[in-house]
């Protein structure tokens, strides 16, 4: 469902379909293609999409098609799996921060080229898709150090009643509905306390308002926490393309790695909403423990691989 969900009927933004999937797939590839002796590994999913794909492009490059366990369903998790075991020296990823929060939660052990192709892109990569799998193909090709050319991301840790924990990239909130519905925010009404790892003020999502007050990039240590409460000062944020909402910001701090913060689940009940989507139902009075860490994957910066290259 990346870049289909109810935010292209409440804001403005764009439909990802699957042709248009198959363009951005097409193009990363060409940029592979530039690399001598380079093997892409697709995974073999349900729909065909991947098969199809192979057979696009199988004569300019070399490509094979991982199988699926048996019984298995499609998700992110299970292609970054299935990729890493068959030997991928690193990910490309198409999708949105909660396409991307999937390919964190599988923790993969190499490097990620995350491309933006959903509505909230604050964790993407937003340059040119060729350049982009050149890049990756170069970075392979050569034997590059990620650490000389990537950052490892940060991730939101929370613990959630019965020991459970889920994981966010970008930001995790706690909102004021008791239901998950559609999942994504559209109204800023519905937000009471947010975490973020990067404060950006150029890109859409709930990152958007801490960009206006503290901007905080992805190398940045730590992160940001701010309440909202009716009354305050208004922040204005981009949500989603084409949807601006305001933010009663009644406070804003930044926040250490490992700093613990509570949040806690009123009377009439609430939910966490992880990289932009409504995930986890609280009860009343029930309580969520977030800590942000960096401990995520290695997420690959085209700009520093090709720079040897530019000549």
């Amino acid at each position: 469902m990346a870049g289909r969900d109810i935010r292209r009927l409440v804001a403005h933004a764009s439909l990802q379909s699957g042709p248009e999937k198959a363009l951005v797939a097409k193009r990363m590839m060409a940029g592979m293609a530039a690399v001598p002796n380079t093997e892409v590994l697709l995974p073999d999913d349900q729909a065909g999409f991947f098969a199809w794909l192979k057979e696009e492009t199988q004569n300019t490059l070399s490509v094979r098609l991982v199988d699926r366990p048996l019984g298995e369903d499609d998700s992110t998790v299970l292609w970054v799996r299935m990729l890493v075991e068959a030997g991928a020296g690193a990910l490309v990823v198409v999708g949105g921060d909660g396409t991307q929060r999937n390919v964190a939660q599988a923790a993969p052990p190499v490097p990620v080229l995350p491309v933006a192709g959903g509505t909230n892109n604050v964790a993407c990569y937003l340059g040119d898709q060729t350049a982009g799998g050149y890049a990756v193909a170069r970075y392979l090709a050569d034997g590059l150090d990620p650490n000389e050319v990537g950052t490892r991301a940060k991730l939101i840790h929370v613990g959630l009643p019965g020991g459970r924990e889920e994981l966010a990239l970008i930001d995790a909130a706690l909102t004021r509905q008791n239901y998950t519905g559609a999942m994504a925010i559209w109204d800023a009404n519905d937000v009471s306390s947010l975490i973020l790892t990067v404060a950006d003020a150029v890109r859409p999502g709930l990152s958007n308002v801490g960009g206006f007050r503290y901007p905080l990039r992805p190398e940045d240590p730590g992160g940001l926490f701010l309440r909202m409460s009716p009354g305050s000062p208004e922040v204005p944020a981009v949500l989603a393309p084409g949807l601006m909402g305001g933010f009663p910001v009644a406070e804003v701090r930044r926040l250490d790695f490992d700093e613990a913060l509570v949040l806690a689940s009123p009377e009439t009940g609430a939910t966490l909403s992880l990289d932009g989507e409504r995930t986890v139902v609280l009860r009343a009075q029930e309580r969520a423990q977030a800590y942000i860490r960096r401990d995520g994957p290695f997420v690959l910066d085209p700009g520093r691989i090709l720079f040897p290259h530019r000549a």
